[in-house]
C-alpha cells in the first residue's frame, strides 16, 4: 500500500460517512483495520459494528426508541474515530514526505519529554534576558527546543488530549514569546489538516479569545479551515457547536468573522492575478518606458526645468494605453482591498536558509527583530533605519513570510539599487503608516482583519512554495465554497452577510458559486427583483438560457418596462433560437428607449434572422445615422441590400468597408455581388482575395461559401457554375 492510494481511500472512507452510508464504510475499513496488524483496532471497528446491526435489527422490528437517532449519531461518530485511528497508523507505516517523517521520528513522545522542552526553552529565554542588554537571537539551544515543540505540535494527535495543560501552557503570557506562540497556531492548523482532533478544534476556539491580536487572527483562520473540511461531521460533536454558536455569540466582530471568508475566497484568485500583472501589465510598462523616454527627452531635461512639475505629456503618454490605465487602476485598487500582488515578485526568494525551517514560514515579522538585526549588522543608510524598519514591521501590504525575503535580499544587492529602494521604501512606508494609523483608530476590524489576510498569504506561500510541499494537506486546492457550509450557516445566518459574498464573487466573475449563494438567499428569504435579475445573469453566463430565461421573467414581474431586463430575455430568446419572440421583446424595450442604438441593433439582427430584409434595412440605416462613426454597421446593410437585389446600394457599402478594415467574409460578399450581377471576373478576383486572405483558407473559404448557395441561386446564379467557379478558383491558386 503507497501514500497515494491511502490518500484515495480516506477520501472515499470520509465521502460514504458523510452520505451515511455506513455498511459500506465499515467494509471497506475492515479491510484497512487488517492491513494495520493493531489488534485493538480491529476489535474496536468490530464492536462498533455489532452495535449497528444491534440499531438495525431493532429499528426493522418495529421498537421505538426516542434516543434512536442520538445512538446513531454517536455509531457514526465512532466509526469517524476509528477511520482516523486506521489512517493514521497507515500513514505512519507508508507515508512519504517531511510531514510523515516527523511524525514517526516523534512517536510516542511522553510527558516528560515536553515538559523538558518547555523547561529548555524558557531557561534560554532567561538566561539570553540576564545576559544580553538588546535584543539578540534566540539561541541555538533555543531554536533546537522550539523546533521539537513545533513538529510534535505539528505531528503528534495524542499530545492534544492526554497532555492538553502543557500545550495550554504554552499559550499563556509568561511562556513562550508571542512570535513563537503564533507559529505554534499554524502548527495546530496544519495538523488538522491532516487529522480530525476534537480537542486542537477546541484549542483553537479557545485561542480565538486570546489577549494578542495576532495569535487571536490565526487561530480564527485555522479555524475556517478546519472546520470546512470537517462541515459534514462537526455537528456530531456537540461541544464544537456549541463553541460556534459562542463564537457567533462572543466578542469577535461580525466585520471580521464575515471578512475572513472574504480573504480566503480571494487568495484563490491569486496565481491568476500574478499570471495577469507578469504577462499583461509589466510587459505594457517596459514597452511604455523607452517610448516615454524619447518623447519627453527625459535624458536632457535640465534639474530646474525638471523642478517646475511634472511634464503633461507623461498623461498623453498613458491616454494612448487606456486599457493599461484601467489594469493599473484596478491593480491598485485589488491591492487596496488586500489582493495578494507580490507573490511573482518573492516566489524566487525562498531559497534562504532560513526557509529551510518549517516554522520559519509562519514567524511574524516584528520590530525589534533580532533576526533581522542580524541579517543588516554591516548595511548603511536607508536599512539601518529604525523607522524603516519598524514601518515594514507594521505594514500590512506584504505579508511576513515576504518581509523576510527582502531582507534577506538586501545583502545581495548593489549599493545604488539598495540606497534607491531604501528611498522609495521610505516614502512609501511613511504614506501608508499615515492611512493604516488613521484607519485602526477608526476601526480595530480593518487592523484585525489586515493581520488575517497577511498570515493567509503567508500560509498560501507555505502551502504553494515550500518545496517539500508534497506531503501536506493544501487547503487553497479545495474549492473553499463556504457559502454550503453548514458552520457557516450557524456562525453567519443573517441575510446581509450572503448578499455581499453573492457581490463579491459575482463582481469577480465567478458565477456558478454566485448562483448558488443568490440561490440559498432565494429559498430562505422573499426574492426581489435584483436577486432574481442576478440569478438570471449568472444562468446566462453560465450557459443555461432557459434558466435564466425564466428568472428574467419572474423579475420582470416586479416592472414590466425596465429596458435592461426586456433586453435580457430578449436575448435568452435568441440564444434559445426563438427570434420571434426576441424580437417581441426588443420591440418592447424600443417602446420604452426610441433611440437606443443596442436596441436598434438587436431588432435589425432579429428582422436580418426571420429573412425580413426589407425592415430590417431601415434599421440599421437608423443606426448609421445616430452613429455615423459606426463602421461596422455596413456589414448587415450589404448582406440586406444583396438579398434584396439592391446591387448599387450594397456594392458602395462594400467597398467602404473593403477600403477600411475588411475581413475574409467582406472579399466573399463583394464577390457574391459582382457575380449576382453577372460579372464573373471580378466575383473571381474577391473570392481569390478572400481565401488567400491571412488566418483564411481553401477549406474555410468553401465552408463559408456552401452557407451562401441558396442566395446566389436566387438572383439567378446557374446551379451548374458554382463547381466550375470554385475549380477555376483552385487552378488559380496553384
Amino acid at each position: 500500500m503507497n501514500h497515494t492510494l491511502i490518500r484515495k481511500k480516506q477520501e472515499d472512507v470520509n465521502n460514504l460517512l458523510n452520505r451515511k452510508r455506513l455498511y459500506e464504510s465499515i467494509s471497506m475499513l475492515r479491510e484497512l483495520a487488517r492491513e494495520t496488524q493493531k489488534g485493538e483496532l480491529i476489535d474496536t471497528l468490530y464492536n462498533i459494528e455489532m452495535t449497528y446491526k444491534s440499531l438495525l435489527r431493532f429499528t426493522v422490528e418495529g421498537f421505538t426508541d426516542p434516543e434512536r437517532q442520538k445512538i446513531y449519531n454517536h455509531i457514526l461518530a465512532d466509526i469517524f474515530g476509528v477511520a482516523d485511528e486506521i489512517f493514521m497508523q497507515l500513514f505512519i507505516r507508508y507515508g512519504q514526505g517531511v510531514f510523515f517523517d516527523l511524525m514517526r521520528q516523534h512517536a510516542g513522545i511522553g510527558r516528560e519529554s515536553l515538559e523538558s522542552i518547555l523547561v529548555q526553552c524558557r531557561t534560554e529565554m532567561d538566561r539570553t534576558e540576564l545576559m544580553e542588554s538588546v535584543p539578540v537571537p534566540h539561541s541555538e539551544v533555543f531554536n533546537s527546543a522550539f523546533r521539537q515543540l513545533f513538529e510534535i505540535t505539528l505531528t503528534q494527535k495524542g499530545l492534544y488530549k492526554e497532555n492538553e495543560d502543557i500545550i495550554i501552557n504554552c499559550f499563556r503570557e509568561s511562556s513562550l514569546p508571542w512570535a513563537q506562540q503564533c507559529v505554534l497556531v499554524s502548527a495546530v492548523t496544519i495538523h488538522l489538516l491532516h487529522f480530525f482532533n476534537e480537542d486542537a478544534i477546541l484549542l483553537l476556539f479557545k485561542l480565538t479569545t486570546h489577549s494578542n491580536a495576532e495569535i487571536r487572527q490565526r487561530a480564527l483562520v485555522g479555524l475556517y479551515l478546519v472546520l470546512f473540511k470537517y462541515d459534514k461531521r462537526i455537528s456530531l460533536y456537540p461541544e464544537v457547536t456549541r463553541q460556534i454558536q459562542k463564537l457567533r455569540q462572543g466578542n469577535v466582530k461580525q466585520e471580521v468573522l464575515r471578512g475572513i471568508i472574504i480573504q480566503l475566497l480571494r487568495t484563490l484568485d491569486t496565481e491568476k492575478l500574478a499570471r495577469k500583472l507578469t504577462d499583461e501589465i509589466l510587459p505594457e510598462v517596459a514597452r511604455i518606458h523607452p517610448n516615454l523616454r524619447d518623447r519627453l527627452d527625459l535624458d536632457n531635461i535640465i534639474e530646474e526645468g525638471f523642478k517646475e512639475g511634472k511634464n503633461p505629456d507623461w498623461q498623453d503618454i498613458l491616454s494612448e494605453k487606456p486599457e493599461l490605465m484601467d489594469k493599473l487602476e484596478e491593480m491598485s485598487r485589488l491591492q487596496m482591498e488586500g489582493a495578494d500582488l507580490f507573490i511573482s515578485t518573492f516566489r524566487m526568494l525562498k531559497h534562504f536558509p532560513f526557509f529551510n525551517r518549517l516554522e520559519n514560514w509562519f514567524m511574524p515579522f516584528v520590530w525589534p527583530n533580532p533576526i533581522v538585526e542580524d541579517v543588516l549588522k554591516y548595511e548603511t543608510g536607508a536599512f539601518r533605519n529604525s523607522d524603516l524598519l519598524e514601518g515594514m514591521a507594521t505594514s500590512g501590504i506584504i505579508c511576513n513570510s515576504d518581509k523576510y525575503s527582502f531582507i534577506f535580499s538586501i545583502p545581495q544587492m548593489p549599493a545604488t539599487q539598495k540606497e534607491m529602494m531604501g528611498q522609495m521604501f521610505m516614502s512609501e512606508l511613511s504614506a501608508l503608516k499615515e492611512v493604516e494609523q488613521s484607519d485602526s483608530l477608526v476601526d480595530t476590524a480593518k487592523k484585525e482583519l489586515t493581520i488575517s489576510n497577511l498570515y493567509i498569504q503567508d500560509l498560501y506561500r507555505f502551502f504553494k512554495l515550500l518545496p517539500q510541499r508534497g506531503s501536506f494537506e493544501d487547503p487553497f486546492a479545495w474549492s473553499l465554497d463556504f457559502h454550503n457550509c453548514e458552520f457557516v450557516h450557524q456562525l453567519l445566518p443573517d441575510e446581509d452577510f450572503y448578499m455581499k459574498l453573492g457581490e463579491y464573487l459575482f463582481d469577480k466573475d465567478r458565477f456558478q458559486e454566485a448562483l448558488e449563494v443568490y440561490g440559498f438567499l432565494s429559498r430562505n428569504t422573499t426574492p426581489n427583483m435584483q436577486l432574481l435579475q442576478k440569478q438570471a445573469y449568472c444562468c446566462q453566463q453560465l450557459g443555461r438560457y432557459e434558466q435564466a430565461l425564466e428568472l428574467y421573467l419572474q423579475a420582470q414581474l416586479f416592472q414590466h418596462d425596465q429596458v435592461w431586463n426586456l433586453k435580457k430575455i430578449a436575448l435568452c430568446y435568441h440564444y434559445l433560437k426563438n427570434p420571434e419572440k426576441a424580437l417581441e421583446y426588443y420591440l418592447e424595450a424600443e417602446k420604452v428607449q426610441p433611440d437606443n442604438l443596442h436596441t436598434m441593433v438587436s431588432i435589425g439582427h432579429c428582422l436580418l434572422e426571420l429573412k425580413n430584409y426589407e425592415e430590417a434595412l431601415k434599421y440599421y440605416f437608423k443606426v448609421e445615422y445616430l452613429d455615423p462613426g459606426n463602421k461596422k454597421v455596413g456589414r448587415p446593410i450589404v448582406w440586406c441590400a444583396l438579398s434584396l437585389d439592391k446591387f448599387d446600394q450594397a456594392e458602395k457599402y462594400s467597398q467602404k468597408i473593403l477600403d477600411e478594415n475588411p475581413t475574409r467574409h467582406d472579399y466573399m460578399n463583394m464577390g457574391h455581388i459582382h457575380w449576382c450581377r453577372g460579372d464573373r471576373q471580378a466575383a473571381l478576383h474577391y473570392y481569390k482575395q478572400s481565401i488567400t486572405f491571412q488566418g483564411n483558407s481553401m477549406e474555410a473559404f468553401i465552408e463559408s461559401f456552401n452557407n451562401d448557395i441558396e442566395l446566389l441561386k436566387k438572383h439567378n446564379v446557374d446551379e451548374a457554375d458554382i463547381p466550375i467557379m470554385l475549380d477555376q478558383l483552385r487552378y488559380h491558386l496553384e
